[in-house]
């Protein structure tokens, strides 16, 4: 049995709060803890938008660390609002990226039709016929 310091009271010994006062009965050390849960820093997708030559994700890839030392120091908040940011920025550094390839695909395209070699042997057969 615990008796509370504040009034008395003798309780039951898996008790956290005395039932008549609702006083705390042990100290803060031994109250269980609630747990959030971390929330999700996208330090992966950053990392291979990084080795993807994108440079956005540099700045996703700093909001994710600020989400781990945010959420060890105990500020969940913060933490929420750094990873709203960090999958901003990689969402925006995949669009990017994508844009990047699409360009990239047009302009290869184009190079690799000039360099068809294919299409000089049909020119090359009719100014032969023509001779």
């Amino acid at each position: 049995m615990i008796k509370c310091k504040a009034c008395g009271k003798e309780n039951g010994d898996n008790l956290w709060k005395c039932e008549a006062c609702n006083f705390p009965l042990h100290d803060d050390e031994r109250r269980p803890r609630i747990e959030k849960p971390k929330p999700k820093n996208y330090m992966i997708v950053s990392i291979l938008l990084i080795l993807s030559c994108i440079p956005t994700a540099i700045v996703s890839f700093i909001y994710g660390l600020k989400v781990n030392s945010s959420f060890l120091e105990g500020k969940y908040d913060e933490a929420e609002t750094y990873t709203r940011k960090a999958k901003t920025w990689v969402w925006i550094s995949v669009v990017i990226g994508i844009i990047i390839t699409i360009i990239f695909m047009m302009f290869f395209s184009q190079f690799i039709s000039k360099l068809n070699p294919l299409r000089d042997y049909g020119e090359i057969q009719k100014l032969l016929k023509n001779d």
